[in-house]
Order: C-alpha cells, then structure tokens, then sequence
C-alpha cells in the first residue's frame, strides 16, 4: 500500500476523534475530494481490499444526532408518533429507515439542508432534489425551519402525499 493512503485514514479518524471531543457538528463522510484523492492514489489491488470507503451505519449516524440534540428514543416515538418496536429497530440498525422517516428526523432536529442530504446519503435513500415539488417542499421547509405540521399542510396544498 501506498504511504499517502495511510496518512490520509490517520488524518481522517484524528479529525472524527477531534470533533467528537467538541461536540461540535459530526461528520463521519469524507468529502468527495478527499475520495477522489484516495482514488487517484490507489492502484487496482488496494481498490479490492480498501475498507476506507465504508461510511457509518445508518443507525450509528442517527443516535449521534439524537444524542447532540438532547433527544432520546421515547422522544422520537411520542414526538414523530412511531411505533416503538420499528423505532427502537432502526436506531439498533435492524431495519432501515425510509425516506419519510429520515425527512421527520431532519425536521425534528431542525437540521440544515446540508445535514439533511448527509443523513438521506447516510441512510442510502436519493437526496432531496429541488426539481420535484414534494422535494421542493421539505427543501423550503428545512430552509425555514419549520415543523412537521406546517410541511404536511404545504404538502396537501400542492397536492402531494404527506410524510405520514
């Protein structure tokens, strides 16, 4: 293996290793320039046995933003009005959450518009895509922070389905 593929996993966890010591905004996703760095480095072999492509899990990612935002299971679950079993699943990573859900967890904890595409990619489901008008919604929504309700109502304004 290269040295430069080595140094650049170490700089990478010190980072992850540092901004949890901050508390401060997580992030477990390499940057897609630091990708192609990695990919520009690598040769065929190190490709086929590289592990350093593999973000975290989807249910890590989620108990990380509800720990940052004070929010537990039970909040979820009275707050989102989810079954308990199918909440307690995903944050153990059992099922996969779908698209509604990750878009309730985003607007619960008020996140950004860019943390919100980060947990949709996280969690494997297509990012918000302002072209199409439910997108366009919950973009708008996000954008203003608003709550669950109020997308709902703006949902059944334009005629699209509502996120439960």
């Amino acid at each position: 293996m290269r040295k430069g593929f080595y140094h650049c996993k170490e700089v990478v966890f010190y980072r992850l290793q540092r901004r949890r010591e901050k508390q401060s905004e997580v992030c477990f996703m390499k940057s897609t320039e630091e990708l192609m760095g990695l990919l520009q480095n690598l040769d065929i072999e190190e490709f086929k046995k590289s592990d350093s492509f593999s973000g975290i899990s989807t249910a890590a990612y989620l108990n990380e933003l509800l720990k940052d935002h004070s929010l537990t299971a039970k909040d979820i679950i009275i707050r989102l009005n989810m079954e308990r079993s199918y909440t307690y699943q995903l944050l153990k990573g059992r099922r996969q959450p779908t698209r509604n859900f990750i878009i309730r967890i985003a607007i619960l904890c008020q996140l950004s518009v860019d943390e919100t595409q980060k947990l949709l990619t996280i969690g494997s489901r297509p990012i918000l895509y302002p072209r199409n008008r439910f997108d366009a919604a919950v973009l708008y929504c996000l954008q203003h922070q608003l709550k669950e309700e109020e997308l709902n109502e703006l949902l059944n304004d334009i005629g699209e389905n509502s996120l439960c």
